[in-house]
């Protein structure tokens, strides 16, 4: 990999984090100092998160964004089998066990997009897309689920 390609794939992978942690000391691709979604998830017992919040549910939107993660570590990697997209709104609320584990999904689905765009984000055109779409979706992701909770809370 040229040394052009690992500072693009470093600055991709720390898009990725801020959006799952939030911005680092130095500086913010996007967020401000209230963390990513993990932290932002953190905050919501299953029932505010099952709460309809504008027609969905942040228990909704997790789903989706943990169906995205998926979907976008495939295509990253060269898989390009088609994903029933519809599928990833099926969720509409939680209760406290799958609350816990749709955010512990959330942190394997976030390592194994990371590690997808580490090993193949570099390698063509398609997979570099994919791994700026993925983490476009996660911004827009996070900063609707921060909307929401500024009414759950």
């Amino acid at each position: 990999m040229s040394d052009s390609q690992q500072i693009a794939v470093k600055q991709l992978v720390g898009a990725l984090r801020e959006g799952f942690d939030g911005p680092n000391e130095e500086f913010g691709y996007f967020l401000d100092t209230d963390g990513g979604l993990r932290p932002t998830l953190a905050k919501l017992s299953a029932d505010q998160a099952s709460r309809d919040v504008g027609g969905n549910s942040v228990a909704a939107h997790a789903h989706h964004i943990l169906f995205s993660l998926n979907a976008f570590s495939k295509v990253i990697s060269g898989d390009k089998s088609p994903n029933d997209w519809n599928e990833s709104w099926t969720v509409k609320s939680v209760d406290d066990g799958s609350w816990s584990r749709l955010q512990q999904d959330l942190g394997s689905g976030y390592e194994k997009l990371r590690g997808a765009i580490e090993g193949h984000a570099a390698k063509g055109a398609e997979p570099l897309g994919a791994a700026v779409g993925a983490i476009t979706h996660l911004a827009y992701h996070v900063g609707a689920i921060r909307q929401k909770v500024v009414v759950l809370q």
